[in-house]
């Protein structure tokens, strides 16, 4: 696999307040490990039978199959991605309450979904392969601005992912401070992001742990980054991290790879 390119939603678009960036992929007989992160992430795959299954995603060429649109919610373990034959994808990341501005469909509790409203985009370009990544997006932009119809209350929302990023602060300490009720806070979550505030929490920390970790010299506590993250202990971060990844923080950028400047991490695997 190589380096991952990323372009960023045109500014003319608007759609960067929903969306992080695009990109293009082709797998080829690849197994790999991808990592849970706060974001949605949309795949639009050529001709490829797509089943989920147990934290596995398996993604098989199938010239009798149309395109298709499928979906990831936030997922809080290491996903398994299993291909076969050459299979070209293009991707849309969307920021943790973006999606839901742009389809009905409630995935609150689907790990994995195909996107049945977005059929008539298939429907429309059939050749959405052929076209150049700036085409593809260009495409992909005029058709999600005629499906935006953004939900009540997002600012509010996007001011609680900011002091949950930046502040640290727990859900019910950002109730108070937004003077909201926790009960409110918590709906609004599940309305925008489509998971409960603990889990977009524990995926945004992770994520940062990752940015931590990847900018520390060899001598680096992991007991610091601990502390730093709001961990009461050692044992208690090297639990979460493990859950999330499957190994410790120590192995993790052993065998992981960043695929772009974006911090896209996969784990390659010879053979599953």
């Amino acid at each position: 696999m190589m380096d991952i390119k990323t372009i960023t939603p045109s500014k003319v678009s608007g759609l960067s307040k929903y969306i992080c960036f695009y990109y293009e992929l082709e797998l080829d007989n690849e197994n790999y490990y991808a990592f849970p992160s706060s974001n949605n992430v949309i795949c639009i795959f050529e001709q490829a039978d797509v089943n989920y299954a147990s934290d596995c995603i398996h993604i098989k060429k199938n010239s009798t199959f149309p395109n298709s649109f499928t979906a990831l919610n936030k997922y809080t373990k290491p996903l398994l991605v299993k291909s076969e034959g050459k299979v070209r994808e293009f991707v849309i990341i969307f920021k943790p309450f973006g999606l839901s501005q742009f389809t009905t469909a409630d995935f609150t509790n689907s790990p994995f979904f195909h996107i049945d409203e977005f059929a008539d985009f298939l429907e429309q370009e059939t050749n959405f392969f052929e076209l150049s990544v700036h085409e593809k997006i260009k495409v992909v932009e005029s058709y999600l601005h005629s499906k935006l119809n953004e939900k009540k209350e997002l600012d509010l929302v996007i001011q609680a992912l900011n002091l949950l990023e930046e502040e640290k602060l727990n859900i019910k300490e950002i109730a108070k401070e937004l003077n909201c009720s926790y009960k409110k806070m918590y709906r609004l979550f599940i309305t925008h992001c489509r998971c409960s505030p603990t889990v977009l929490r524990n995926n945004i920390r992770f994520r940062n742990i990752l940015e931590t970790l990847k900018t520390q010299n060899k001598n680096f506590k992991l007991s610091d980054i601990a502390f730093d993250e709001g961990f009461y202990d050692q044992a208690s971060f090297n639990r979460m991290f493990k859950n999330q990844t499957g190994i410790t923080p120590k192995k993790f950028f052993k065998e992981v790879s960043v695929f772009s400047k974006k911090n896209i991490y996969f784990k390659n695997i010879k053979e599953v």
